[in-house]
């Protein structure tokens, strides 16, 4: 779950999730490719990352110990989507999260999600270089929604792959500068702007009292007039 910096309200990973699938399903302009793997299972992954958390979770960002961290993330490593795509979709997210861990419970999970994104490989006819493609637009659209869900300013940039078959990589810069607003640059999706809402909760007595607090967001590029 994430406690907003600004006021007394939480918003689960699941919401998080959808936000971050909401921005991969408008992904793709005339200068930045729609990946070559199958996109509607890949908007399936991307919104389904974080789904091990469940509807509403209790597991504070930076607030667990790793040991629970770690038994919750296993839920979504031993897990099997029937379709390929997603499923490598997910683990491959799941499998960068676990590269800054290193306690003995996270490195087995680590050779536990390579065996079973090399099993689902055979299952697609993409190559690993596709997913690692891929998952660089799952990154990005996971952090927008990851530092969204704070509500305090902040900049990032996050690299990407623009092209198919290219290996450059272009820097997008984004900025959470409040009110529900974050403008990206260079922009990169298919429609001018994005406007939507993410399902937040008052932050007392929760998860055991839901009051639900919906948190609209608009994503522009710097040179819209919105």
């Amino acid at each position: 779950m994430f406690e907003s910096k600004k006021r007394s309200i939480i918003i689960p990973q699941y919401e998080h999730g959808r936000m971050a699938g909401t921005l991969a399903s408008l992904w793709g302009n005339e200068n930045f490719e729609k990946p070559e793997i199958d996109f509607d299972a890949f908007v399936n992954g991307v919104t389904l990352h974080d789904w091990h958390y469940g509807r509403v979770d209790n597991l504070s960002i930076g607030g667990a110990s790793e040991s629970a961290w770690a038994a919750l993330v296993q839920r979504g490593v031993d897990y099997c989507f029937d379709d390929p795509v997603t499923d490598i979709v997910v683990k491959k997210h799941i499998r960068r999260l676990l590269s800054g861990h290193t306690s003995p419970q996270v490195e087995k999970l680590k050779k536990r999600i390579e065996n079973r994104i090399v099993e689902r490989l055979g299952d697609t006819s993409f190559s690993p270089g596709a997913f690692a493609w891929a998952d660089k637009i799952t990154a990005f659209c996971d952090m927008v929604a990851f530092d969204f869900a704070f509500e305090e300013p902040l900049k990032r940039k996050i690299s990407v792959y623009p092209k198919q078959g290219n290996s450059t990589e272009v820097e997008i810069e984004y900025e959470i500068v409040g009110n529900g607003e974050v403008i990206v640059s260079p922009w990169p999706f298919s429609v001018q702007s994005i406007q939507g809402l993410v399902i937040a909760y008052q932050a007392n007595n929760y998860p055991d009292v839901l009051v639900p607090k919906p948190v609209t967001f608009t994503i522009r590029s710097n040179c819209s007039l919105i």
